[in-house]
């Protein structure tokens, strides 16, 4: 766990919502017992109920008698974002950056994957961990979920090198439109051990939902960034919407995007 003040049991509550929020635990299934996670989390049993006794307060979770801990539905909500900005993002990034494929399997799709990518829960979909470097340091954690049928044309030498959205334009896969949100979370232990960074650390986090032109779902992406080491940037002009000025992104003339994401280079210590 980071070194902060905020009590132990509060820091594993913090863990646990934010998997609850994002959907990782099925509703219809039981979560992980107070021993699996106390091992998960290397804290006591006494910590983890504390913490399941606050995601209860908050109606995050429901507990059964006899049958478990049970998650609650999560709200599901999402923003748009250009298509020809994220291409435009991801093709620099392949350029500047380097990718280590950690994982790679055939899983069934849970029910907020298979929600998000118009499957049926349980439907195989194919699973990537990846981990993105620059200058030797790693700065982003991606999970990505793809439909099986268009995962199989795709191999692992492709996913440890190129950007996957590089990787469809390849294939013929014409991505049409995205939603995309930005917010915070903390580090999770594989995601913490694959940033160098200890659990519960600070994290941007960004959800990414791919459409192809005829509407499809063909990516699920989740990526967590070092907020030490990369930066989200918008350029935004003013703007009068019905007589009341407004903060708008910024369309340009030239060959750049309105809002660019790129990994920050490690300040130079001083001898």
């Amino acid at each position: 766990m980071s070194d902060t003040p905020l009590p132990l049991y509060h820091k594993v509550y913090l863990l646990l919502k934010q998997r609850l929020v994002a959907g990782e635990y099925a509703p219809d299934a039981p979560m992980p017992g107070e021993n699996a996670l106390a091992a998960e989390y290397d804290v006591s049993r006494l910590t983890i109920r504390r913490s399941l006794e606050a995601l209860e307060t908050e109606g995050l979770i429901r507990r059964r008698q006899g049958r478990g801990t049970f998650a609650e539905p999560p709200d599901i909500s999402g923003h748009s974002a250009d298509i020809d900005t994220l291409m435009t993002h991801l093709d620099q990034m392949g350029m500047q950056t380097r990718v280590r494929l950690l994982d790679l399997q055939v899983v069934p799709a849970s029910a907020h994957v298979a929600e998000r990518l118009g499957l049926s829960p349980g439907e195989p979909v194919s699973r990537s961990v990846r981990v993105r470097s620059h200058d030797s340091l790693p700065f982003s954690y991606l999970t990505t979920h793809v439909p099986q049928d268009v995962a199989r044309r795709i191999s692992r030498q492709q996913l440890g090198s190129r950007p996957l959205l590089a990787i469809f334009r390849d294939l013929g896969i014409e991505v049409a439109r995205a939603e995309q949100t930005i917010s915070a979370t903390l580090a999770e232990p594989a995601a913490a051990q694959a940033l160098d960074i200890p659990v519960g650390s600070a994290l941007l986090s960004l959800h990414r939902l791919v459409r192809d032109k005829s509407g499809r779902p063909v990516e699920w992406l989740h990526a967590l960034y070092r907020p030490d080491r990369f930066e989200y940037r918008m350029h935004m002009q003013a703007h009068d919407t019905s007589g009341e000025p407004n903060w708008l992104p910024a369309r340009r003339v030239e060959p750049a995007s309105a809002a660019s994401a790129k990994p920050r280079r490690p300040a130079k210590r001083k001898t």
